[in-house]
Parts: C-alpha cells; structure tokens; sequence
C-alpha cells in the first residue's frame, strides 16, 4: 500500500543548489522544502506549487516559491465578448458559462449552461459535457444590476476544484465589477483577466 501510495503521490525534497525535476506525469506530488510541506499539482493547462505546512524550525533542503504556471495561453476577446453579452441579456437575473481549452489542439470554445432555475440572487444549472482532452479552465456567472463577488455558496461550489472562478456584476451601469480567482483543492488565489485575454495569478 506504502508503494501505490508513493507512485500516486510521489514525494521529493528541493535541492539547496539549481532547480527541481520536473514532473513527468500530471497529478499531484509533496515537495519538502526548507520551511515545510509543499504540494505540486500537475494539470494539462496549469502547474502550481504552494506551501500546506509550515516547519517551526528550518529543514535541510532547498527554499520553495509559489509558483503559478499556465499552459493554455489567453482567451480569444470573442469568447470573452459573448459572456457579458449573454450576462446582459439575462438581466436582472443571474446565468452563467464556461470556458473550456483543448489540451489537443489548444482551442478554447464556450459555452452557455443551460439553467434549471435563475433569479436575480441565484443561478442553477446543468453542467456542461467535456469532450475528449477538454479542461473546464474559466467558470463564470453573472449578478445582473449587483456587484460582483463571491458568496459563500460559490465558496462551497468551488471548494476542491481545479479551476478559474469569475463574476460580473453592475452590467446596468457603464461601470461593470468582477472579480477573478484561481481555486486549486482548497486553496485560492487572486486572479485577473489582462486586455489581451492572458489569465493572470497573484501568487500570495
């Protein structure tokens, strides 16, 4: 068992002198650095490394970084464009989309969720389908004529996921809010969505 374990999960120090192996597989391994724990998550289109145990005194390896990497370069402005034509469209109600990238061809598409029931404070919905090598990267809702936040229920919604998380809000207004974050089981990051369609981390 100790054996499956360590293939699932492998687990390696950080050298004090030049970099870590890269990982070879996607999955998930522990890297033991100078102050503690760190876990490394592998996926097609993002690699994160970030610290889940603090050391009291320091350990006889190499320091760590958090360290976002994306793989799946910027979404196209048409996407982006048609998310708050559909959000203004479902005013004052709530709906929500998603974003998908292709690990074969390195396309994004998105899509629509189709509502079981929306409002001007929730949304509910059917999850859309992944086809083969596709990734839910970016997903979104709007709040209609609200700001944009997070609520504890999409907290709850996002808890263990792997994904962007975004929201728009004040779309009756020429002033729309958002807010942008990166869920990776558990953790969060703060997250921006640049001009040229460049997701962005603001590594803690």
């Amino acid at each position: 068992m100790d054996a499956i374990i360590q293939g699932m999960f492998p687990t390696v120090m950080m050298p004090r002198e030049g970099m870590i192996e890269p990982a070879t597989n996607n999955g998930t391994r522990y890297v033991v650095a100078r102050d503690g724990l760190w876990r490394e998550v592998m996926l097609p289109w993002v690699t994160v490394l970030h610290k889940i145990a603090h050391s009291d005194f320091m350990l006889p390896y190499g320091p760590a970084k958090d360290t976002v990497a994306l793989k799946c370069g910027p979404i196209p402005s048409e996407l982006r464009s048609k998310f708050v034509q559909d959000a203004k469209a479902a005013m004052p109600n709530e709906m929500a989309a998603a974003v998908v990238w292709n690990s074969n061809d390195h396309s994004w598409r998105y899509e629509k969720r189709e509502n079981m029931q929306a409002t001007a404070d929730l949304v509910e919905y059917h999850e859309v389908q992944l086809g083969d090598g596709e990734y839910l990267v970016l997903d979104l809702h709007s709040h209609g004529t609200f700001s944009a936040f997070f609520s504890q229920k999409d907290d709850q919604d996002d808890m263990g996921s792997m994904k962007f998380s975004g929201v728009i809000g004040n779309l009756d207004t020429g002033d729309m809010t958002s807010v942008l974050r990166l869920n990776m089981l558990g953790q969060t990051w703060d997250a921006d969505l640049a001009s040229n369609g460049k997701l962005e981390v603001l590594c803690k």
